[in-house]
């Protein structure tokens, strides 16, 4: 009985940013790599494929071949690691409208209304009370099913200051 309530283990849940490859995974990315791209002007074109085999070994070369030149880890965004390496760009994204009841049917469209919601200091009411946020669900979605939906704006922001994906 005393093995029914054996602890779950919390390390699968932060998740790592190396990938745990094995000696053969390494030979097979360097043979595909090959197979996809041995000079520039021979990269991506292969029209037709002999065999199963040589397609796949293709396609990991051109996956393989993505992550060596984009800088980009191949992670669940899902995982706790990933909020110590990215950063949210929220550019576009509706986050935050006031609650106030609208005098314009214009104004009561979310996010139609482009300027800043000021933040009072010496309110002594939670911000929520007189805000909405995420009014449209672009964040945290309108149910259960898209409550991650934030990790699409995540963008790989590395530790040495340089940021990816930031325009």
């Amino acid at each position: 009985m005393a093995h029914a309530f054996a602890p779950i283990p919390a390390k699968p849940t932060f998740g790592s940013l190396n990938q745990n490859i094995y000696q053969s995974d390494y030979i097979t990315r360097k043979k595909a790599k090959l197979t996809y791209c041995t000079t520039k002007a021979y990269c991506n074109k292969v029209k037709t494929s002999n065999s199963y085999a040589n397609l796949n070994a293709y396609n990991l070369g051109r996956y393989v071949y993505g992550l060596d030149t984009c800088n980009v880890i191949p992670i669940n965004k899902g995982n706790l690691v990933m909020g110590q390496y990215t950063k949210l760009n929220l550019n576009g994204v509706c986050t935050v409208i006031p609650t106030t009841p609208c005098d314009n049917i214009d104004d009561c469209v979310p996010c139609s209304n482009k300027s800043p919601v000021p933040v009072d200091a010496t309110n002594t009411e939670p911000f929520y009370f007189s805000n909405t946020i995420d009014p449209i669900g672009q964040l945290f979605g309108a149910s259960q099913c898209g409550e991650l939906n934030y990790t699409q704006n995540m963008v790989f922001y590395p530790p040495n200051g340089i940021p990816l994906g930031f325009s």
